[in-house]
């Protein structure tokens, strides 16, 4: 394989491909691109660690960035008991985006059910505390090593959900230097050049970052800010070029 006539590459999304060899080869297609020595923006390695959500809340807990409870396990009678403990949880997909197929489990029986089902069809099971938010969360896009901006993500009557596809509101939201300085260490301790973080105001234990999205959407972004994000990745890919 020759090297390609170009600069750079803007990686977006690994997608889904099966069967399991689809999709390494196409990992070994940018992990080769990668090697010839031409940037690409994410890496596929950090664009795998950011994908699995567990596993980035691992890389961010270690160097002491606050995350909620989370746990992945295969029993379903785990989970009913880490719920009587915890109390209320999230049951999400361990590899997703935008809400889809995130249910709120309140009560240890509900959890159970929902957590039979996965194992009925062979999913993991990964749960996550369910932290009581002001009625929204907060999506800051960094790019680089800089906050370029955020916005709050207002959750629709009659739901807990704040996820922009889910029907969520959107609301620019100033930056404390807190806030920043989470931002920007979630990227960087994931090895991100641009990325999504979504955190939540937790009435006790301050911000709380909910996950890291490595290739976020950012439509409701520029809405609630004017910030045109892709501008701003292009700029940096171009700095990355000159350097």
């Amino acid at each position: 394989m020759g090297r390609l006539d170009v600069d750079a590459i803007l990686l977006r999304d690994l997608g889904f491909s099966y069967p399991l060899e689809l999709f390494l080869k196409r990992l070994d297609v940018f992990k080769h691109i990668e090697l010839t020595g031409i940037p690409v923006v994410n890496s596929v390695e950090s664009m795998l660690i950011a994908r699995d959500k567990y596993l980035s809340l691992l890389y961010l807990k270690k160097v002491g960035i606050p995350v909620p409870r989370t746990a992945i396990v295969e029993d379903a009678h785990t989970v009913r008991r880490m719920v009587e403990e915890w109390g209320p949880v999230v049951i999400k997909p361990l590899v997703g985006s935008m809400g889809f197929g995130s249910v709120k489990a309140d009560n240890p029986d509900i959890a159970y059910v929902i957590a039979r089902t996965l194992q009925q069809f062979n999913l993991p099971i990964y749960l996550q505390e369910f932290i009581e938010k002001p009625g929204r969360d907060i999506r800051i896009i960094v790019v680089g090593d800089r906050v370029i901006g955020a916005m709050y993500r207002i959750q629709p009557n009659g739901t807990w959900k704040t996820n922009v596809a889910q029907g969520a509101d959107v609301k620019k939201a100033d930056i404390e230097p807190e806030l920043e300085s989470i931002a920007i260490r979630s990227a960087k301790t994931l090895k991100l050049h641009y990325a999504g973080v979504d955190v939540a105001e937790d009435p006790e234990r301050g911000y709380v970052v909910l996950e890291v999205n490595a290739s976020p959407n950012w439509k409701g972004f520029m809405k609630a800010t004017g910030i045109n994000v892709a501008e701003h990745i292009a700029h940096y890919i171009l700095e990355i070029v000159r350097r």
